[in-house]
């Protein structure tokens, strides 16, 4: 187990890395970033002095090197708009984004995964089809257009809800379902498959023919069983849901991270971007090793497939 976390850990590493280079060299080659900051009309002495206070006038290897020893201790840079720590912008920010990634991923799990059980124990029903009929709805629905509905419904017609902000818990509820109505399509869509490829097998026939009740043989070993197709849906649906932040956090006004990057790219302040580009890549790849060792402890096997390499 030593060596599986060793190797993934180590892998994991260089992933960072790669992405902290990538992001630099990507935001260097598309040209002058002073050129991006200055207003209209800017005399070429004011590029200068720009240039030279934030530091775009050294060679680029410095600035690479620089920018890393930056990242070592958490240092960000400063907003060129907001004059401010990046960091302590975009940490005021980010309780709010996992806020709303949270009650997303709840509605995701909370309703997709019991809705593809029952879809799988009762195929070929009419129950079945209008739970399939509800799940397609759901995944075809475009987030933006979702949460537009959302607002018209509850906010508008109802007035149950608040319609943006976020003033308590209740301003909560709509942007929830709107980012975590396509995630519950997809829950439900794998977890009907792997429990139907798991109901085709002979322990579960045999099961069967014992006697054993459906419902103790779906709580006792599907469940855990078709869990692995799952947490790899998980990983990548929870990176969906913060990536998904920005539009939904737009639509409702929520003041998360994904508001702040439109804010920021609106007002060119780079900084900003970079460092949420950095710390949603970073999540990604945290996920992603969370769900190799969930993997190993699930199924032993994969661990020893791994240590075998």
């Amino acid at each position: 187990m030593s060596e599986f976390l060793f190797k993934r850990s180590l892998q994991t590493i260089v992933t960072m890395f790669g992405v902290v280079t990538l992001v630099f060299f990507i935001q260097r080659l598309s040209g002058d970033p002073t050129l991006l900051l200055v207003p209209e009309g800017a005399s070429r002495e004011d590029i200068e002095a720009l240039r030279e206070s934030l530091g775009f006038n050294r060679p680029l290897y410095i600035q690479y090197f620089e920018y890393l020893a930056g990242l070592m201790q958490l240092d960000f840079g400063r907003s060129v708009v907001r004059n401010a720590d990046v960091l302590g912008i975009v940490a005021s920010r980010l309780p709010y984004t996992l806020m709303l990634a949270g009650g997303a991923l709840v509605v995701a799990v909370g309703i997709g995964i019991p809705l593809g059980v029952l879809m799988a124990v009762k195929k070929g029903t009419a129950t079945a089809r209008a739970m399939m009929a509800v799940v397609l709805t759901g995944q075809s629905l475009p987030t933006f257009w979702s949460g537009i509905l959302l607002i018209l419904l509850f906010a508008v017609t109802l007035g149950w809800l608040p319609a943006s902000g976020a003033r308590g818990w209740s301003s909560l509820i709509l942007p929830s379902i709107a980012l975590g109505l396509l995630s519950m399509a997809t829950f439900a869509r794998v977890a009907r498959t792997a429990m139907l490829d798991e109901l085709g097998k002979d322990y579960v026939r045999t099961a069967r023919a014992k006697g054993v009740a459906t419902r103790q043989i779906v709580m006792r070993h599907l469940l855990r069983n078709s869990s692995i197709p799952v947490i790899t849906v998980a990983a990548l649906e929870i990176a969906n849901l913060l990536a998904g932040a920005v539009i939904v956090e737009t639509v409702f006004a929520w003041p998360g991270l994904g508001r702040l990057a439109v804010e920021s790219i609106n007002s060119r302040d780079f900084p900003i971007v970079q460092a949420i580009v950095l710390i949603g890549s970073f999540a990604f790849i945290a996920l992603n090793l969370l769900a190799d060792i969930l993997y190993s402890v699930v199924d032993p096997r994969i661990r020893l497939k791994g240590d075998s390499r």
